[in-house]
């Protein structure tokens, strides 16, 4: 196939997906066929059924997947087994023939090596994108010029950067970050870029986990406000957060970014390039922010398999004018939205988000408070 990328009547659309997180189906557990398998499997076809209907409704140009896609590794079978069960998972995104792309996710860099999952996505004819061998660490860190409609000029650029996994120190961050090398190799090639074209490319920039500053799209909640905010996690995980005033979506819980700033998010705006960064990593978020004129938008999960809001998993489209293409709009659309029934989740896990489960355990943990204050006042009553 021609894998040189274009606009098309105008505009380019971008369909991303996050954190599928698909669980290995072994030829032993269809032998077996019990419940867990037998939940597995609509688990896998409610996923397909979303990436299906968003291709059929959106007709992307091209399909991003945002990392943890599926991340076992089935130690009785081995590679072979992977790449099978890869090609199952993906089998909406082959049958269209649409273009796609990824980036690695954390759970990426555990259990198989990195090199093997990057040669397992190498044997489709419709992925694109190479990790750039002047790229300092990470096996999939790259970028794809995008042309306009009649192929004649590079008027948009996308960027895949590697996040790498966990942080080795763990007092300083849970999760790692983009390194300095990895941002010096970002700028000499966004360098490169301009000066080729005698003017700076607008950039979209994809990767796993999110850069540091998507906490400034945020504010601690205030006491009364904790039963509908969104937790924190790792050192944040004693507060509460809601959205700043304009954020657009669903804050469901802290963002998961490194709790060190290694300066990624600088190094856009030094270089003038990055006009949107899109990321997966927190499943429960679909929030989109802008700040100091970058939007930073969030994916939640678009499977089923991890933990998620019953039927809310979605996919994201991402739309470029070609009359303009610093102007980018975003918007998310979940199962539900679609007219999509699950097979896999029951009436009430369905229904309820996460949040409003949250929020009925912190009702229940004031009332138990409320009603030992309560408590402690009668017997103090009785004894004075």
């Amino acid at each position: 196939m021609n894998k040189t990328l274009k606009f098309k009547n105008g505009k380019f659309t971008i369909m991303t997906l996050g954190d599928i997180h698909e669980h290995m189906i072994t030829e032993k557990e269809l032998e077996v066929m019990n419940d867990e398998t037998k939940l597995k499997l609509r688990k896998r076809a409610d996923m397909h059924r979303l990436v299906a209907k968003g291709i059929s409704t959106f007709n992307p140009d091209l399909i991003v997947l945002l990392g943890d896609t599926l991340c076992e590794k089935d130690e009785s079978e081995g590679f072979k087994v992977f790449r099978e069960q890869l090609t199952d998972v993906l089998k909406p995104i082959l049958d269209s023939g649409i273009p796609f792309c990824y980036v690695l996710g954390n759970h990426e860099h555990d259990n198989l090596q990195e090199e093997q999952i990057v040669e397992a996505y190498k044997q489709y004819e419709t992925m694109i994108g190479v990790n750039d061998e002047t790229a300092p660490r990470g096996n999939f860190n790259c970028n794809i010029l995008v042309k306009n409609s009649e192929g004649t000029e590079d008027i948009l650029n996308l960027w895949f950067i590697d996040s790498n996994n966990l942080c080795d120190d763990r007092e300083l961050s849970m999760y790692d970050w983009v390194h300095q090398d990895q941002i010096e190799w970002y700028e000499k090639k966004s360098k490169k870029i301009a000066d080729e074209h005698k003017r700076v490319i607008p950039a979209i920039l994809f990767q796993h986990i999110p850069v540091y500053e998507e906490n400034y799209v945020m504010r601690e909640a205030k006491f009364y406000e904790r039963p509908f905010a969104a937790l924190g996690h790792h050192k944040f995980s004693d507060k509460y957060y809601m959205k700043k005033p304009g954020v657009k979506g669903y804050l469901g819980e802290g963002p998961c970014s490194p709790m060190y700033n290694a300066g990624q998010f600088e190094s856009w705006k030094k270089m003038g390039d990055v006009k949107a960064a899109f990321f997966g990593h927190d499943h429960l978020n679909d929030f989109t922010g802008i700040v100091r004129n970058i939007i930073l938008g969030q994916n939640k999960t678009s499977g089923f398999c991890c933990y998620t809001d019953g039927c809310r998993s979605l996919v994201r489209i991402i739309t470029v004018n070609e009359e303009n293409p610093w102007k980018i709009e975003t918007s998310v659309h979940h199962f539900r939205e679609f007219g999509l029934k699950p097979t896999c989740l029951g009436p009430i896990a369905g229904r309820i988000t996460d949040r409003q489960s949250m929020a009925c355990h912190a009702i229940g943990k004031f009332a138990l408070i409320a009603c030992g204050i309560l408590g402690i006042a009668g017997i103090i009553s009785l004894l004075f």
